[in-house]
């Protein structure tokens, strides 16, 4: 397929077909190419099962250290991968690892590393059941999940229908808010320690038409599931309602614009699915089973664009003008920043 025939705005997904779109799909796989957290193979029909397998790695931030606590860094490697477990509904067995150690590193690093991924792998009931060992000169750690779907259809990122409401786990922007900590005022204590949110896939995928992880932040994720459904979103809360408590402590600093906290690009690996309308009261109510408060968001519409209401302002764009931003700036944190307060002032005028 020709690059300017893919049907993608967001740049990453360009990048994705660009590069993985000549590979041959593997007959008893179900989802296309970014249509998935996972990779969903179809092990039997009736009565269905499904394996589902991903691998993930946390190198950018490691290397922009970002991440630089080895416990946070063990833990982030295994959750990566079991919130796109989640986003797909299926039921995690356990982790591959694949490490480049630095043999120069300390015991007290590694050991504060394989107190992570233990606390992880406890945490969701899951096991390393291998993986690869090797040194290097830069440290770098991969993972891959294994899970399965019994008797269940798999979450996918497509078929949303218009007038299906968009839902999140929890507040958002918790990711940016540790990332702003980190690289522009570190007198600000912000707790980062996400969750994969596999109790909550659990009734998530009795409901949900589609659903896909934050771990790159709202609005990727937005951009991932209005364009592969070609639909448009309208939220029905302002920014304000929906961001998260960090946040709000940063703002009272630095008054910074809500909206750039859920611009991307690191998430915090909550999940946004959507639910038809006629199925809202019923979720809902199996939400609250297991003490769950679902964050409500706003509706699909037939447009391409996401309407919004942030820091007083009311704006309409496609959610691939913010969220591409950071590949604008070949990655660059401050270029990044300042292209975000830049976009701000030009919606002012």
């Amino acid at each position: 397929m020709e690059i300017s025939k893919i049907p993608y705005l967001l740049s990453e997904n360009l990048f994705t077909q660009k590069i993985g779109g000549v590979f041959k799909r593997y007959p008893n796989q179900i989802n296309n190419i970014l249509e998935s957290d996972g990779e969903i193979i179809r092990l039997r029909e009736n009565p269905p099962g499904y394996m589902v397998i991903k691998v993930d790695g946390i190198y950018e931030e490691i290397r922009q250290k970002l991440y630089d606590d080895p416990r946070l860094i063990g833990w982030m490697a295994v959750t990566v991968t079991l919130s796109d477990m989640a986003a797909t509904g299926s039921d995690p067995i356990g982790i591959l690892l694949s490490l480049q150690l630095v043999k120069s590193s300390d015991s007290g690093w590694l050991e504060g590393l394989q107190r992570g991924i233990n606390e992880a792998c406890e945490a969701y009931g899951v096991f390393v059941l291998g993986g690869d060992t090797n040194f290097d000169e830069l440290f770098s750690i991969t993972t891959m999940a294994i899970s399965s779907i019994q008797e269940k259809v798999p979450l996918m990122r497509k078929t949303i229908m218009e007038g299906d409401l968009l839902f999140s786990t929890r507040h958002l922007g918790l990711g940016n808010a540790y990332a702003y900590s980190k690289y522009f005022d570190d007198s600000i204590q912000v707790s980062y320690r996400p969750e994969a949110r596999l109790k909550e896939s659990k009734v998530i995928k009795e409901f949900a038409t589609a659903c896909i992880d934050t771990s790159d932040g709202f609005f990727p994720a937005v951009s991932n599931l209005v364009e592969l459904n070609h639909l448009g979103l309208k939220m029905e809360r302002n920014f304000e309602e929906i961001i998260h408590e960090n946040v709000k402590a940063i703002q009272k600093k630095n008054p910074l614009p809500t909206w750039i906290f859920l611009a991307g690009p690191h998430g915090e690996y909550e999940l946004l699915f959507s639910i038809p309308s006629h199925k809202k009261e019923m979720f809902l109510e199996a939400s609250s089973t297991i003490n769950w408060n679902p964050v409500f968001l706003g509706v699909f519409n037939s447009g391409n664009q996401i309407q919004f209401q942030t820091d007083g302002l009311k704006i309409q764009c496609r959610p691939s003008e913010v969220a591409n931003l950071f590949d604008e700036v070949d990655g660059n944190i401050q270029l990044y920043f300042q292209s975000l307060l830049e976009l701000h002032q030009s919606w002012l005028k």
